[in-house]
């Protein structure tokens, strides 16, 4: 009877480690709704096959609904909703997200990004061509998913 109180007891503690591992390793602190330092935009913060991503969640009323400034003139068509502007972010284990990517959909413009979460609990997100000297920076707050309704794909143009 012994034997079997210490089996159990071991699969038990091997299954409560492995989901502890497992929410450990998908509970990333920069993940989640973060409003735009011109609050215009809501990017979701997610991880993707590319590290740590970003995409269009909620796009202030008025605001641009078609990437029109891409510099691919085939994908000027292309809803803001869901549209990809951060990628490729590597996590350096101490709070910052280095070498990724952010486009900045007002310009059609790419630039070489850094995110970091400062200690108040905002995203600083750095774009810079080339070197980070260089750049320019936003500060963005974290948001609730209630006070900004997840935008919609517009109907065809």
């Amino acid at each position: 009877m012994k034997k079997i109180y210490k089996i159990l007891s071991l699969v038990l503690l091997s299954t409560l480690f492995t989901a502890s591992l497992a929410q450990a390793k998908s509970a990333d602190p920069a993940e989640g709704l973060w409003l735009t330092e011109n609050k215009r935009s809501v990017i979701e913060l997610k991880q993707c096959e590319q590290g740590l991503c970003g995409y269009i969640y909620w796009i202030i009323d008025g605001g641009m609904l078609y990437d029109t400034k891409n510099p691919d003139k085939a994908k000027r068509d292309e809803p803001m909703c869901g549209l990809p502007i951060l990628w490729g972010f590597t996590n350096d284990g101490r709070g910052d997200w280095e070498d990724g990517k952010i486009y900045k959909a007002d310009d059609g413009d790419m630039y070489d990004a850094d995110v970091e979460l400062n200690q108040d609990g905002t995203l600083h997100v750095r774009g810079y061509m080339g070197i980070a000297l260089l750049g320019k920076s936003q500060t963005w707050t974290r948001v609730p998913p209630e006070d900004y309704p997840m935008c919609t794909i517009p109907r065809v143009k």
